[in-house]
């Protein structure tokens, strides 16, 4: 077919009028099945029950092909299912609009019209119409056509696999397979009569991404996410009500913003410190932690009184004499959960005691599954990983670091977590200079929001960062929609094409 001589490629709704063409390209393609077109009334009856369903493609007038399909109660159905049990006897009784799948009743192309890509538009008419009607996916059984000529060698599910392989040209599942259906078995007896296939089909799948399950609670979870990330300045504070005051204007700032995250930096408290520099630094920031239950009973307050889900950073706490560097998210609803630092740095195990913490783990929100890594942990990319396998789509890292190399150290590792874990990454920092306080006499920082780099996003992977070593508010964006589509349809898709039958990342606790 020469693209050139085409003036116009058109799909309709399928319309009763259309059964002689239906007719002739069924009896062409099944000539060898007794049975086989449909006759007009059981055309007809289909088009009445669900005329969204039924499609044809015309180029320049002429009849190129056409689609057929169901919305069933796929709960009632067992996969190994025939032809004739999901089409109910063929009558067409098992439609159901209030069901989950739409399942692929027929699906032509005239041979006159075929390497024009008929077929993926077809395809893709089925997913987009799976999508709108909120859907669960895609189920149809796929023939076998060129399964006889191999029967006596191989198994079905053995000749399924070479032609994954590409060993095999079966021309209908090499199609169905590159058009992102995947298969979920081998059914027996699927099409009575289909020697070609042996009777065999494979049964094939496709999930809508989109799908939300149907909630009696009318609340439901947020898409677009807006981060508020606070960028701190140490400076001298008198007392505890300072610093709450400050992070309290904060807060403030970035809610009033309808911000659903305040994401604080790591040890944004230090500056209390001062008030024991006359100890030496193991002491002080034990004298720190003193002051961490009444931070996060504070900070859930303000999150219930600002509406707001808050990071609070990280600080110092003492259990049974160890110290161990954690943060708390308090959650707007009012309930609160503890992260804690897995890898402490050489420098806060010599000089402070620091302890690192065994538990690593994801906490669900009203804006999704999220994880939290404080500084150096972000330097190891098992942590993520884990943290990824368990569905997180946004990490915070809150952070301190004094110069410009440790905080590039946190920066480009929290932009390669976006990009193998296929998730937004938030990182927080301080900024400024604590004359009066050993051991965090300078800090630089640049806090950002990074994100995978694919179409959807910026080519660079960077969504918004601050102005470097000045003390501000960034408030951003972003769309957990755009993930679901990246873990599918992606340039690349990290997540996916992980060699698991090779390595593996697994906690061991």
């Amino acid at each position: 077919m020469n693209l050139k001589n085409i003036e116009k490629i058109e799909l309709n709704y399928l319309e009763t009028d259309d059964y002689k063409e239906v007719a002739k390209l069924m009896e062409d393609e099944y000539r060898h099945l007794k049975d086989s077109t449909w006759s007009k009334e059981e055309l007809a009856i289909l088009i009445n029950k669900f005329p969204k369903g039924q499609v044809s493609i015309k180029i320049d007038g002429e009849f190129a092909g056409f689609a057929l399909s169901l919305i069933v109660d796929y709960d009632k159905f067992e996969d190994n299912h025939t032809y004739k049990q999901i089409t109910g006897n063929y009558t067409f009784n098992t439609f159901n609009p209030l069901g989950n799948i739409l399942y692929g009743v027929d699906v032509f192309v005239s041979k006159k019209y075929r390497g024009l890509r008929l077929g993926r538009r077809l395809y893709d008419y089925r997913k987009e119409l799976c999508e709108e009607l909120n859907l669960k996916g895609i189920i149809f059984g796929g023939r076998l056509p060129n399964y006889a000529l191999y029967s006596k060698e191989m198994t079905p599910r053995e000749y399924i696999q070479k032609v994954k392989e590409k060993e095999i040209d079966d021309p209908v599942l090499n199609f169905q397979l590159s058009n992102d259906f995947n298969v979920r078995r081998v059914i027996k007896n699927y099409l009575e009569g289909d020697k070609e296939s042996c009777e065999y089909a494979a049964l094939l799948g496709w999930s809508n991404i989109y799908y939300t399950q149907p909630k009696k609670n009318p609340l439901t979870q947020k898409t677009i996410i807006r981060l508020g990330l606070i960028q701190w300045q140490v400076r001298p504070y008198n007392n505890i009500e300072e610093v709450l005051e400050q992070a309290e204007y904060f807060i403030n700032a970035v809610s009033n913003y309808r911000s659903d995250f305040a994401v604080f930096p790591e040890f944004f408290n230090a500056p209390l410190m001062s008030k024991y520099n006359h100890l030496n630094e193991a002491e002080a920031i034990r004298e720190l932690a003193g002051y961490t239950q009444r931070f996060r009973d504070e900070f859930s307050k303000l999150a219930i009184s600002y509406n707001i889900n808050i990071i609070t950073g990280s600080m110092p706490e003492l259990v049974d004499g160890h110290l161990y560097n954690v943060g708390f998210l308090c959650r707007r609803d009012g309930t609160i959960e503890k992260y804690s630092k897995i890898h402490v740095t050489p420098d806060e195990e010599r000089i402070w005691g620091l302890k690192g913490s065994n538990e690593i783990k994801t906490f669900n929100t009203d804006c999704g599954k999220i994880g939290v890594l404080i500084c150096y942990d972000t330097e190891f990319p098992e942590l993520g990983r884990l943290l990824a396998k368990e569905g997180m789509e946004i990490l915070f890292v809150p952070f301190l670091t004094d110069t410009q190399n440790g905080y590039s150290r946190v920066r480009v590792c929290s932009q390669a977590r976006a990009i193998e874990n296929e998730c937004y990454v938030a990182i927080a920092g301080c900024v400024g200079n604590l004359p009066k306080v050993s051991n965090m006499d300078i800090q630089y920082a640049q806090s950002a929001v990074f994100t995978p780099c694919d179409f959807a996003f910026p080519s660079n992977g960077i969504k918004a960062e601050s102005t470097p070593n000045t003390e501000m508010i960034l408030v951003a964006d972003v769309d957990l929609d755009l993930l679901k589509e990246l873990h599918t349809f992606g340039g690349v898709t990290n997540l996916k094409d992980r060699r698991e039958d090779l390595y593996e990342v697994r906690l061991k606790k």
